[in-house]
């Protein structure tokens, strides 16, 4: 693998989270403008439940497939059909949860939006070994088409239904029609087909990398989530609403930047894994550049945030400020976290990925309790 090709990849990479992602910023504030925040604080509870799911239909299988060196069809296949079944056990679950959780909340109409948003998993089941085999073959050409038709149709669905009066269910239609027509792109580009086939033996192969990585997923949605839990229980939606718009912000211009290096990074440094040097080189070069780009954009974010809420949103979200200014110095670090965590992981020391996530998210709830208990 050439520096040209990689270069080129996480091109395409970048282009694709920044055109989906300016096509969301601006959906996102007509849809700010005409939703009340309750509705945005309603969608924020139900993700909590989805985004946990998510972890699950991958089971670190995704990244086990892209890090083994000789993945072939039967390692993809077996991987797919396991993850068909999977996905519709967890939606059989969360279907017969909703009712608890709607208890929990003490909102009825929870349990309907819970039932529809987690079908989510389902789709993404039939989408994760497709995502898995462009990223290894490095095909991130592909993920532009999906993404960007994807989040055009979905914006359209959910401006059309907010504007028909329709609240919450205008942001449960946009997300799922998004993950299904994203979805669906993929299937029609990408040329790999699952086979009838099926063996144990390679699954448990790939999940004995792959667990450590769940295990780290599953710890890091938990912890990231437990917040919104937290604010949903004993706070307001509103309240929720605004801490979600504040998180929301300085995380589209990271997750942009950090998608990009991340997807190119794993498959780029796995081919090197025999190579520590090589590694550690790329590892340094891909901190310097990110930083480079981010550290200036969220410093600035943070000193504008006032403005640019007040221009863009109007005053009825100013709560959610100071969100915006703790997230975007926090974000701040992150290109360290990526480059860091892709190298472990290429150099298949899932072990150590997964210590790091339980020292990490150790110290944070420690934190996290000791300051919502003054």
């Amino acid at each position: 693998m050439n520096a040209k090709n990689v270069l080129t990849n996480m091109l395409w990479r970048f282009a694709e989270r920044c055109g989906a992602q300016i096509i969301q910023f601006i959906v996102s504030i007509v849809l700010a403008r005409i939703l009340a925040p309750e509705a945005y604080g309603t969608i924020a509870l139900v993700l909590v439940f989805a985004q946990i799911l998510q972890v699950f239909v991958d089971s670190g299988l995704g990244n086990a497939l892209i890090q083994k060196k000789d993945a072939d069809d039967l390692d993809f296949s077996s991987v797919f059909w396991f993850n068909i079944v999977w996905c519709l056990v967890l939606y059989a679950i969360m279907f017969f949860c909703a009712p608890f959780i709607s208890s929990f909340y003490n909102d009825e109409s929870l349990t309907a939006i819970v039932r529809v948003l987690c079908l989510m998993v389902v789709v993404s089941g039939l989408k994760n070994v497709q995502q898995a085999y462009v990223s290894r073959t490095m095909q991130f050409k592909l993920f532009f088409w999906a993404t960007l038709g994807g989040t055009i149709i979905s914006a359209v669905a959910g401006i059309a239904l907010a504007l028909l009066g329709c609240g919450v269910w205008a942001l449960v239609a946009q997300k799922l029609v998004n993950l299904v027509i994203d979805t669906t792109v993929l299937w029609f580009t990408v040329k790999w087909r699952p086979k009838f086939i099926f063996s144990f033996k390679r699954l448990k192969v790939l999940f004995s990398f792959g667990w450590k990585l769940l295990v780290s997923a599953l710890i890091d949605t938990l912890y990231n989530n437990l917040r919104q839990l937290i604010i949903g229980k004993f706070y307001t939606k509103e309240d929720l609403a605004f801490f979600n718009q504040g998180k929301q912000y300085p995380e589209v211009i990271v997750f942009n930047i950090n998608t990009a290096i991340d997807s190119v990074l794993l498959p780029t440094m796995s081919m090197a894994q025999d190579e520590p040097a090589r590694v550690k080189q790329m590892t340094r070069r891909a901190i310097k550049t990110s930083t480079y780009v981010m550290a200036p954009i969220m410093i600035g974010l943070a000193f504008c945030a006032n403005t640019i809420v007040s221009l863009i949103l109007t005053d009825k979200w100013l709560p959610c400020v100071p969100f915006i200014q703790i997230f975007s110095i926090t974000f701040l670090f992150y290109p360290i976290h990526t480059a860091n965590l892709n190298a472990i992981k290429a150099m298949g020391r899932s072990d150590l990925f997964l210590i790091l996530e339980i020292i990490k998210k150790a110290v944070g709830l420690v934190v996290l309790f000791f300051y919502y208990n003054i």
